[in-house]
């Protein structure tokens, strides 16, 4: 073999073990780890004890499940008294600013990076969303950012467990949850394989999701499917839902109209169909299963969210709404 023939053979045999291998791991300093996120990969404590969530209702809302150390989290504002309140955790767990070990660090569109660097947070867990002042948050303390994957509906969580060396934790969560709902299955055989319809009026405007949280995972995990049309939503990638026009409304049949009210914005039961009607006054008749008696209407803060607790009270409340509304 000839000198130029082992140099070709040679730059080939280099060029597909360069393919073959991953890239080397990001280096962290002792008593760290480096973890993949939405942005990229950073060096996190291997068990932080100071941490600080950017949203609430999604991001705290799994900590605090978990039993994780939570210092600081975006709050909300209630408008008739301004009062400051973490939305789901505080209906859910009973916890707000004042009873909790838990500082307020601003609201989602106002954070307080003082208070924030204050606090001393070993590491920061926010959305996608967050990643607009990433360097601000870099500069307090490690910042990752989870998105959700349309996919992998538990993704969001287990990685939020997976950060906060919880996930040993939300494994056992996980198999409770699974016995729940084949205690669903086994009680209510018929909604294996009934379809259904997630609609939403909101100002005159017609909403059809494809996903809607926890909501969808339960209604799939306990054999509901969407009707077509909402599933070509989810196969085009949207991961919650589209305004679209009210003449498309008769192509929402189903036989399960599910729908959700809003406890923290003072909405009552009856708001959901209110708003339903402000986009077609005769809707209900336009479709059959509201015309029956099946829309099904829940509470949103129970319904958006993947936390066990949100996920096993779903369970109970489509479940006893679904047999009663079949009776």
């Amino acid at each position: 073999m000839t000198n130029l023939k082992r140099l070709s053979l040679l730059s080939t045999l280099v060029a597909v073990c360069a393919l073959g291998t991953p890239a080397l791991a990001l280096e962290c300093k002792a008593g760290q780890r480096p973890f993949s996120h939405a942005e990229g990969e950073t060096c996190i404590p291997k068990d932080p004890q100071r941490i600080i969530g950017l949203h609430d209702q999604t991001v705290t809302l799994a900590l605090v499940e978990l039993g994780a150390p939570v210092v600081g989290s975006m709050g909300r504002v209630q408008k008739k008294d301004n009062s400051l309140y973490m939305r789901s955790v505080d209906m859910l767990f009973g916890l707000d600013f004042e009873n909790s070990n838990i500082e307020y660090v601003g609201t989602w569109d106002a954070m307080d990076f003082e208070k924030m660097t204050a606090l001393k947070p070993d590491l920061i867990i926010g959305r996608p969303y967050d990643a607009e002042a990433q360097e601000k948050y870099a500069a307090i303390a490690p910042t990752i950012y989870i998105d959700n994957d349309p996919k992998d509906p538990m993704a969001f969580a287990r990685q939020i467990a997976d950060a906060a060396n919880k996930i040993d934790v939300y494994e056992g969560e996980l198999e409770l949850y699974k016995a729940n709902i084949e205690r669903a299955k086994f009680a209510l055989p018929a909604a294996n394989g009934a379809v259904y319809a997630k609609v939403q009026g909101w100002e005159g405007k017609l909403n059809i999701y494809a996903g809607y949280g926890g909501l969808t995972k339960v209604l799939a995990d306990l054999g509901f499917k969407r009707t077509a049309f909402a599933q070509e939503l989810s196969d085009k990638g949207v991961a919650w839902g589209e305004e679209v026009s009210a003449e498309l409304l008769p192509q929402q049949q189903a036989d399960y109209i599910f729908d959700t009210y809003s406890i923290a914005y003072g909405d009552s039961f009856a708001t959901p169909g209110e708003r339903m009607e402000e986009v077609l006054p005769t809707w209900c008749s336009v479709l059959t299963a509201c015309a029956e008696g099946k829309y099904i209407i829940l509470p949103r803060e129970l319904s958006t969210g993947f936390s066990f607790k949100q996920l096993n009270m779903l369970i109970h409340l489509v479940t006893t709404n679904v047999a009663r509304a079949g009776s």
